[in-house]
């Protein structure tokens, strides 16, 4: 029996088996016309599944149709039909010939692509499902380019590349370098963020961004390279000085004197150079670089450039693919893993809003690696020797981040000759904007302060529809901006609110303390309000002993709700003895029926079924029973 499973090592052989498959379908009736269906199926098959041809199963269906179709493949109108139609085909053919090792399944697993047409067509159409690759060919297409001709492809990408960031993303759609996905990502704390000129002034401070400007202040109208692509060596010697970079020209290592050839040997200055072409700050045509399309743009906007200049760094350049440039020894054979990893690094920092130390992110870059490569036949000196040459990449990484403003260190943090860190690292506030902003593009990252221009009214109501952990954060910081005349809006803006947004709103009353206490009086004369006012006075321990009692059995109603919506049915056992005052709580309840409110089912109803005291429940059960029958005769 022929065996019909192919691992990724048995390409030609996957091929060849393929191949016979594809013609010999393709020849009978079903097939006609669809072996390229059958093609397409099968590489689907080999290239991202089992690679068994043999055995398929439902997962297998749905994933080629709803995953891998729509994610990189780019169909003519109506063949979505076609392609229904093949696979399903496909599909009992390899059943009638027994390459199927369940043949009996092929007509199941038929059926189940047809009834997936209708899913399929949509699939095919929902542009969030699909795949950098295809939106590539799709703009491509819709630009009447044709895709089979290399030299237009070629120049459109060109022109492509010269786009906006912004203009780039409308039509690869949002999306997080090291395919970091929002399930993947999760919840993000919330984080407030510096103004922005605050952020403008420190980036324009950083070492990278100082000395990009230099360059493109050196570079003025035009400057020629060499046949290569690279600045001269004569301007490379005048940017280590202006620039102030740790390059040495023809460096003495072990008594040989290195003779520098090119400013690709010269790192910060070359990787200055890169920044500033990736970023459109400057342009290269032919053998000139001159100004760049975002150059002004930029210039003006230093948060915005630097921002570009992070995005470059870690998606186009890659810090440790730029330090092993001209890698003749193979040892920087994981570099671009190893920059794909960097915003994972930086989303962990930014989640757990707190330090980590450098050998720990070493150590976790190590084992994604050995997750990624089979290393099981090195050397055990050499696996140690490699996994070195990993942790100091990481650091070197994290070197070029702290330059950027990206991290900053912590106390016990210091910087080695070489440009090695090491200790612990923590994002600072350019790292927290830059993350926030990178990750936004995938997953919920909130921002404290989005509500800090509302008005008292405007933020509760705004407020009440967020998590209350954020929705607490938010009104916090709105008090801390307009204090002290905040608080009194606030209390004001109480009275319109519904029950959610006057909730939050007396918590954060309650959080200030006896400080609210100017602000809070005003609640006294309310008469919708005036039991908060109590109930403040009591949680804060300013109340006089007897405050808290009832004078009435609406008083006792309207006052143990104002407990019940703010602190929960569980609060009220501690609270229905002092407020029912002199008279005792089976007195006050008697009466309590008779109290013709909104608020007088809830109260007795959560008292009947939470007061820790039997007696006291029974009663309130046999007050509601007399309230609920004297509405409903």
């Amino acid at each position: 029996m022929t065996d019909w499973r192919f691992g990724l090592d048995d390409e030609e052989a996957f091929e060849a088996a393929a191949r016979r498959l594809r013609d010999a379908f393709a020849a009978t009736t079903e097939g006609a016309d669809l072996g390229w269906v059958a093609e397409q199926v099968l590489e689907f098959k080999w290239s991202y599944l089992d690679g068994d041809l043999g055995r398929w199963s439902p997962d297998d269906v749905v994933e080629i149709l709803l995953e891998l179709y729509p994610r990189k493949v780019v169909l003519e109108g109506g063949d979505e039909r076609q392609v229904i139609r093949g696979f399903a085909a496909l599909l009992r053919y390899l059943g009638e010939t027994d390459v199927l090792d369940d043949a009996a399944s092929a007509n199941g697993l038929a059926r189940g692509v047809e009834d997936l047409a209708g899913v399929f067509v949509d699939a095919m159409a929902d542009e969030t499902r699909w795949g950098t690759g295809k939106r590539l060919v799709g703009a491509m297409a819709n630009d009447g380019v044709d895709v089979t001709d290399q030299a237009a492809t070629g120049e459109w990408i060109q022109r492509f590349n010269r786009r906006s960031f912004a203009e780039r993303d409308m039509t690869l759609g949002p999306s997080l370098t090291g395919q970091l996905g929002g399930m993947l990502l999760g919840a993000m704390p919330a984080v407030r963020r510096a103004p922005r000129e605050t952020l403008a002034a420190a980036a324009a401070d950083t070492v990278w961004w100082r000395r990009v400007s230099q360059l493109v202040e050196y570079v003025g109208a035009g400057r020629p390279l060499t046949d290569r692509g690279n600045l001269r060596i004569a301007d490379g010697k005048a940017l280590v000085s202006l620039l102030d970079t740790a390059d040495r020209f023809d460096p003495e290592v072990a008594g040989k004197v290195f003779k520098t050839r090119s400013t690709a040997a010269l790192s910060e200055v070359d990787l200055t150079y890169r920044l500033a072409v990736e970023a459109g700050l400057l342009s290269v045509d032919g053998r000139r670089v001159g100004p760049g399309r975002n150059a002004e743009q930029f210039l003006g906007d230093r948060l915005d450039g630097w921002y570009a200049l992070f995005l470059c760094l870690l998606q186009r350049v890659g810090p440790v693919q730029h330090r092993w440039t001209g890698d003749n020894y193979g040892w920087g054979w994981y570099a671009e893993d190893l920059d794909a990893q960097l915003p994972m690094l930086l989303t962990d920092l930014y989640r757990a809003q707190a330090p980590a130390a450098l050998d720990e992110m070493a150590g976790g870059a190590w084992e994604r690696l050995l997750d990624t490569y089979d290393l099981d036949d090195v050397p055990a000196d050499k696996l140690d020797f490699h996994r070195g040459l990993v942790a100091r990449a990481v650091r070197y990484a994290m070197v070029r981040l702290f330059e950027l403003g990206v991290v900053e260190l912590t106390e016990d943090a210091q910087q080695d000759p070489g440009d090695v860190l090491r200790g612990e690292v923590r994002l600072g506030e350019l790292g927290r904007y830059a993350t926030q902003r990178l990750i936004s593009r995938s997953a919920e990252a909130p921002i404290l302060g989005a509500l800090a221009e509302c008005d008292a009214t405007d933020l509760l109501k705004r407020a009440a529809d967020l998590p209350e952990s954020l929705a607490r954060d938010e009104i916090d910081g709105w008090i801390a901006d307009h204090r002290p005349d905040g608080l009194r809006e606030l209390v004001a803006a109480m009275v319109s609110a519904d029950d959610t947004g006057r909730g939050l709103a007396f918590r954060a009353l309650l959080r200030i303390g006896p400080d609210a206490a100017d602000a809070v009086n005003r609640l006294a004369d309310d008469e919708q309000l005036r039991h908060y006012y109590t109930l403040w006075r009591v949680d804060t321990l300013i109340a006089k002993p007897d405050e808290t009692a009832a004078s009435s059995p609406e008083e006792f109603i309207r006052l143990l709700h104002a407990v019940l919506d703010i602190w929960g049915a569980n609060a009220l056992s501690a609270w229905v003895a002092p407020t029912a005052g002199p008279d005792g709580v089976d007195a006050m309840l008697d009466q309590c029926w008779r109290v013709r409110c909104t608020e007088t089912g809830p109260v007795l109803a959560a008292i009947g079924s939470h007061h820790a005291d039997k007696a006291v429940a029974k009663a309130a059960r046999k007050s509601l029973f007399r309230y609920n029958s004297s509405r409903n005769p």
